[in-house]
């Protein structure tokens, strides 16, 4: 392991700074060598989950990332031996924000998106 990401304060830090401890083996940090037991501070990228349900299946939902939308559509719409090129539109709209057309798109294809809590 390189090191452990302390992200107990990232809800409150709006610059999103995580203290990182480093263990192991010295690593590189730009041009300053980092070594083990040293602590910095790093920026932190949050990623938004979103949750998909299945209106046709009940047992169909899941919390995924952006990245995943299509994949996870795909797969439920395969089981239903259906492909259809509108849940590559509906993951764009999903991470564009384009909630109306994301809205949209998931009443044809019978899925509700919203941001996971």
């Amino acid at each position: 392991m390189i090191g452990c990401i302390d992200d107990s304060e990232l809800s409150s830090n709006p610059k999103r700074l995580a203290r990182v401890s480093i263990s192991g083996q010295s690593i590189q940090h730009g041009t300053q060598p980092l070594r083990p037991g040293q602590v910095i501070n790093v920026e932190v990228a949050r990623v938004t989950i979103y949750r998909i349900t299945d209106r046709l299946h009940e047992q169909h939902t899941a919390d995924v990332p952006c990245s995943q939308i299509v994949t996870i559509v795909a797969g439920w719409l395969a089981e239903l031996g259906v492909h259809s090129p509108l849940v590559e539109d509906l993951a764009r709209a999903v991470c564009a924000g384009d909630w109306p057309t994301a809205y949209a798109i998931g009443d044809r294809l019978s899925v509700d998106v919203s941001v996971a809590a």
